[in-house]
């Protein structure tokens, strides 16, 4: 079985073919076979960011893990600003040096994530996850190199413009099957689902495994 679902809050039936997003608010004792591990800005405070950076700092060593996050910044939630962008800039630079791809979780802050990649200039991919934005949106994250991910809610005039090699898919927190989120998406792209998979997979093996 191929790698599918990018990005999943449930552990899978099939390990093989997602990447389990793992945090430290997570109880499990085994990792499954992909798994990316982060810090999400919803969980953060100036008291338990020390916790959690340690935490990650042993996990992201993990062999199962393929990514960095999810991580990123929101200005829907009550969590300062300011240390939602201190431990997202660390999370960046732990993403280049263990080498591995950035998952980002993005509400409200496109601008902010433009701009650093802009002024990091990152060697590795980043990935927005979950997009539901508008047109205008995509393509301004696609011109500056940003893979976008899409899951069961979208604007299917705005899945249909992004280019397929810049294009992933992912379940998130839903339970919808990520066979049929590969159907429907084939379909708004006028692709053959096994076309259209096999892109989606080229695009995985370069961002996952550099191939």
């Amino acid at each position: 079985m191929q790698l599918l679902d990018i990005h999943t809050h449930h552990l899978p039936l099939h390990p093989e073919q997602a990447i389990f997003n793992y945090s430290p608010e997570m109880l499990v004792v085994e990792l499954p076979t992909y798994c990316s591990v982060g810090i999400h800005p919803w969980h953060l405070t100036a008291d338990n960011i020390q916790q959690k950076w340690d935490w990650l700092m042993l996990a992201a060593h993990h062999p199962n893990v393929l990514a960095i996050g999810e991580a990123g910044l929101d200005k829907a939630v009550d969590v300062p600003f300011d240390l939602q962008m201190d431990v997202f800039k660390r999370q960046i630079e732990l993403s280049e040096v263990m080498e591995l791809p950035l998952i980002i979780h993005c509400v409200r802050a496109a601008n902010e994530i433009i701009e650093l990649k802009k002024k990091i200039q990152p060697h590795m991919p980043w990935i927005i996850h979950g997009f539901r934005g508008k047109k205008e949106q995509a393509l301004q994250y696609i011109r500056h190199d940003i893979f976008l991910s899409f899951g069961e809610r979208y604007q299917d005039d705005v899945l249909r413009i992004v280019p397929i090699d810049r294009l992933l898919l992912e379940t998130d927190e839903s339970a919808i099957e990520i066979s049929l989120l590969y159907e429907q998406a084939a379909l708004i792209h006028s692709l053959p689902v096994e076309n259209f998979s096999i892109q989606i997979q080229q695009n995985i093996n370069a961002i996952f495994w550099g191939r």
